[in-house]
């Protein structure tokens, strides 16, 4: 047995690391976000065992294997988040990586020339555009996600094993470090998508600062235990 194994900060920690901090186009910022709230779900789902089955906390029950089970759910798909981000950058890149000029023109006559070139820029424009609603409804999941396991954090001050408050703190912050995180990278994909649909880009911008204020509200909240 690999005795990294056995260590917390094991092969698989470190390579991301390791990627994150290369000069590689992903993992990046977005990727860093959803990690983020997954550390504070899966915190969310620790204080819950570690409050279920304890006669103390028997009122309590319930309460924790729901807050428990849905942030297992939350936790998963923000760890999915982490690739659904990196995939969505590759996909705009190539989109930005389109040709708009024809590489070949002996033949062609100006006018066929520029017909050519205003069709190769439509095309790039077009991919641009749908590669960015990609690239923001990534992390606005991430937000939207982070937003409802900050709901589940909410209820576990005073309902939960009272020696892992500080823990919950910790949730709580990892998860708005992920939500206000993700926020950067929904603002950078509107105005590409605003070019193409304003009312998209509307709806996405409001959507992005409510939870945004709802994050702070919440964490505010719990930090008041």
């Amino acid at each position: 047995m690999n005795n990294n194994d056995n260590k917390l900060a094991n092969d698989a920690i470190m390579v991301f690391l390791e990627k994150l901090g290369s000069g590689d186009p992903t993992p990046g910022g977005g990727a860093a976000a959803a990690l983020s709230s997954a550390l504070g779900a899966a915190l969310l789902m620790m204080v819950a065992n570690h409050t279920i089955g304890k006669e103390k906390y028997a009122e309590f029950e319930e309460l924790n294997i729901r807050v428990r089970d849905e942030a297992a759910v939350l936790r998963q798909r923000l760890a999915e988040g982490i690739d659904n981000d990196a995939d969505a950058f590759l996909k705009v890149s190539a989109a930005f990586g389109m040709p708009r000029k024809v590489s070949e023109s002996e033949g062609l006559t100006e006018e066929e020339l520029a017909s050519k070139e205003a069709g190769l820029k439509a095309a790039r424009s077009a991919a641009i555009g749908t590669a960015s609603v990609e690239a923001a409804e990534a992390p606005l999941m991430v937000m939207r996600d982070s937003a409802e396991a900050l709901r589940l954090a909410a209820k576990l001050p005073g309902c939960s094993n009272a020696n892992l408050l500080s823990d919950v703190f910790v949730a709580a912050r990892c998860l708005q470090s992920g939500l206000a995180s993700a926020a950067y990278n929904v603002e950078a994909n509107l105005p590409a998508i605003r070019k193409r649909d304003p009312e998209l880009a509307d709806r996405m911008e409001t959507e992005c600062i409510e939870l945004l204020e709802e994050g702070a509200r919440l964490t505010d909240q719990i930090l008041k235990g």
